[in-house]
């Protein structure tokens, strides 16, 4: 047994390889009772030099990485393009996005490194004291979404660029349950709990989204609104850690112990052998030499701070620099304390943390139903944090992207590289010998087990496919697109649809995130036939809905960040979600705004009247109104009624609500008049006595509409329906024309 005191050095165990180096979201749009407190202020990166390499040996020549400076601030940033503003430094899904920049934050945050976290029993104790159910995974998740201060990352030029809105997700290896989670028998798939959970946001009683909203508000060209804000954030969120992407895998691990435990040297290579090859091991698509990071958490209340120190000065020898002393508190905060700090909500919570309330703080009188925290320890929480991630985790994806890149990607990109891969495919020259044990379900180049559906990890398939994305989660978005292309022929090759599928997928993605790269009509072409394909394997060939679902949406708002004519094509995209029936009946009525919005955002040519999209783009609104009320909700059917008439107002020059073809008059009208009961209902009045105040409609739909039944009716299945037709018939007429119909 080693205890603290000992200055004696031990060795570490021969299992040690150097190798490679939302705590409430039941609504998004709920209100607190009480305001925000003042965030804390940006913390200094004033920390000690640390140099990057394998994590519990000693540091070698061989793998260790250059020393960074001790602030990344000191380094000189050159840029050429914008930055990209975080709308809110918490969690935004109490804001609306404005413009096509925040679309793109959010996408990109929701690629950001994950960081596994696995902490002895006792660390797990102390942080329960603070009144943390989830332990030491859960008291940090909040903070590691945003990092605070400005993150400074190397691209493979060498140029350096600083963002604000950077951020890590940590993930529980320690806990019940296995990560990557396992399918739970009997559990719904992951968009059907998305569905679910947007059923339950529209069905809350403090919901201010059964308010109205201005047309603006709900599908206007600019804005996003609230209820498909919180389906991005959940269709992003779903638990993807899969074998064809390595987004989900652990780029590093925090390892923690409390100055409670009576043997922390011993306890820290017990929790650093069960993520290797112990219980808590990951699954062996996933490659187990990723970075280890050794946190000593030091009670200030209880316990002594010299003693902490001497072993922390311990771990500094025996592990590496990769250690941080992080000292909280254990009484528990509560809301009457002078420096009590709320706890920020989670913001990437899965749609079955949400169903099943796993996400929501535990309800306590004297904390309001929220978590507080003493000022001293959320400083203390951030500055680990920001250490964590901009001196050990950016640095050691730098460092890998550059060593694949160097010994793997330029080799493939070269003449020998080119012309192996030939021979490999038409003539099996320089195939691995374990092509003729795995047969023709192995592949020709032998790397591809299709009998399990995955690349080994050491595989150069596979290695590439993780410097792609690691580039692309540090924002390398033009050597992440090059290094996608580069594969794209190998996995076709081999028969890998999923990962052909995942790497056009993201070199379409990466292409459109470049903002350097502005995609002219030859580019936007070779994009859609990007998209098509992986949809096409996504969708036909695995049977992966949620991942088709992903790409078609985030093709969608990429494309509608560039503007011109590539909204067209943002809505085309659309129309293929709906058409495969990728989503649910809330989605269908989103993207119907999407879309409508899509086409709101193509604006005439400057001095002609031609060359807008605004009828296309009312037809869709009025679309969405009437799968609104279908679903029992004319607030937002009536939001989207409004704004019809606002676009067709625009192109005919007359007062809104006024329509030229008699059919579509009519349609609107009745479409209007329903609306208008639905409210009389919902407000629990006495709806015959009250038609007065209602113009009477023209078809004998009056009676069936009056009716109080749980289903509604879709106007549009009604005689009725040549309104609508009228207005596909006429949507590609020009909007000059369409005056004199």
């Amino acid at each position: 047994m080693t205890s603290p005191g000992d200055a004696a050095p031990v060795k570490p165990p021969p299992s040690f390889s150097p190798g490679v180096a939302r705590a409430s979201s039941t609504s998004r749009y709920s209100t607190h009772a009480s305001q925000r407190r003042d965030s804390v202020q940006s913390l200094d990166s004033n920390h000690v030099d640390q140099s990057v390499g394998p994590s519990p040996p000693p540091l070698s020549a061989t793998t260790e990485l250059p020393i960074r400076s001790a602030s990344p601030y000191a380094r000189s940033l050159r840029s050429s393009t914008p930055q990209l503003n975080r709308s809110s430094l918490g969690s935004p899904d109490g804001g609306r996005f404005e413009g096509a920049e925040d679309v793109r934050s959010l996408i990109t945050r929701s690629f950001s490194p994950v960081v596994g976290v696995y902490a002895s029993v006792d660390t797990d104790d102390l942080v329960h004291e603070k009144g943390f159910p989830g332990g030491f995974w859960g008291l940090i998740r909040p903070f590691g979404e945003n990092v605070p201060g400005k993150i400074v990352i190397r691209d493979s030029v060498g140029s350096s660029r600083g963002w604000e809105d950077y951020g890590v997700r940590f993930v529980d290896l320690g806990g019940q349950a296995r990560y990557p989670p396992d399918a739970t028998p009997g559990q719904p798939p992951p968009l059907t709990q998305i569905d679910e959970a947007l059923t339950k946001d529209l069905e809350a009683a403090e919901n201010p989204l059964a308010r109205t909203l201005r047309p603006k508000d709900l599908a206007g060209a600019s804005t996003i609104s609230p209820l498909y804000n919180d389906f991005l954030h959940q269709l992003l969120s779903i638990p993807s850690a899969t074998p064809h992407e390595t987004f989900r895998h652990p780029v590093a691990s925090v390892i923690a112990i409390s100055s409670r435990n009576t043997s922390p040297l011993e306890t820290l290579r017990q929790l650093y052998a069960d993520t290797t090859n112990g219980d808590r091991r990951l699954p062996e698509w996933i490659h187990p030499e990723y970075l280890r990071y050794y946190v000593l958490v030091h009670d200030e209340d209880r316990d002594d701070i010299a003693e902490s120190t001497k072993l922390y000065d311990q771990m500094k020898r025996h592990f590496g620099l990769h250690c941080h002393l992080l000292r909280l508190r254990s009484n528990q905060c509560v809301v009457t304390d002078d420096d009590s700090v709320e706890v920020p909500e989670c913001e990437w919570v899965s749609p079955a943390e949400r169903l099943s309330g796993s996400a929501e703080p535990l309800v306590d009188l004297d904390m309001d139903g929220h978590l507080y925290l003493f000022e001293s320890d959320v400083m203390a929480i951030k500055a680990f944090v920001r250490e964590l991630v901009a001196q050990s985790v950016i640095p050691f994806m730098e460092n890998r992207v550059a060593v694949w890149n160097d010994q793997v990607a330029s080799r493939r990109r070269g003449i020998s590289g080119r012309f192996m891969s030939m021979s490999r495919r038409w003539a099996g020259f320089g195939s691995s010998s374990r092509s003729s044990l795995t047969g023709s379900a192995g592949g020709v180049s032998g790397n591809y087990d299709g009998a399990r559906g995955f690349y080994r990890p050491d595989a150069p398939e596979a290695v590439l496919r993780k410097m792609a994305d690691f580039a692309f989660m540090l924002r390398d978005w033009k050597l992440a697109a090059s290094t996608y292309e580069l594969i794209r022929s190998d996995y076709a090759n081999d028969k890998a649809w999923k990962y052909h599928a995942g790497v056009h997928e993201m070199c379409a993605i990466s292409l459109l995130l470049n903002p350097v790269s502005m995609p002219a009509k030859t580019k936007l072409g070779d994009i859609d036939q990007m998209l098509d394909t992986a949809c096409y394997s996504y969708h036909t060939r695995c049977s992966d809905v949620p991942n088709a679902l992903r790409c078609l949406t985030l093709a969608v708002e990429l494309l509608k960040s560039r503007g011109g004519l590539a909204t067209e094509s943002a809505a085309r995209w659309a129309m293929r979600a709906m058409d495969l029936g990728l989503v649910g009946s809330i989605g269908q009525v989103l993207l119907s705004e999407r879309i409508s919005a899509c086409y709101a955002s193509r604006p005439p040519l400057p001095g002609v009247r031609w060359g807008a999209r605004y009828r296309k783009a009312g037809m869709w609104s009025v679309l969405a109104a009437d799968l609104w009320l279908q679903l029992g909700q004319p607030s937002l059917a009536s939001a989207c009624l409004e704004e019809a008439e606002h676009l067709y107002a625009s192109v005919l020059d007359r007062n809104e609500g006024i329509f030229p073809m008699p059919e579509m008059q009519v349609f609107v009208d009745n479409l209007r008049h329903t609306i208008q009961v639905e409210f009389l209902e919902a407000r629990g009045l006495n709806t015959q006595e009250s038609l007065d105040a209602v113009p009477p409609m023209d078809t004998q739909e009056t009676s069936e509409k009056l009716d109080k039944r749980q289903h509604r009716r879709s106007l549009v299945v009604n005689p009725l329906e040549s309104g609508i037709q009228d207005l596909a018939d006429n949507e590609d007429r020009p909007d000059d024309d369409f005056e004199r119909a």
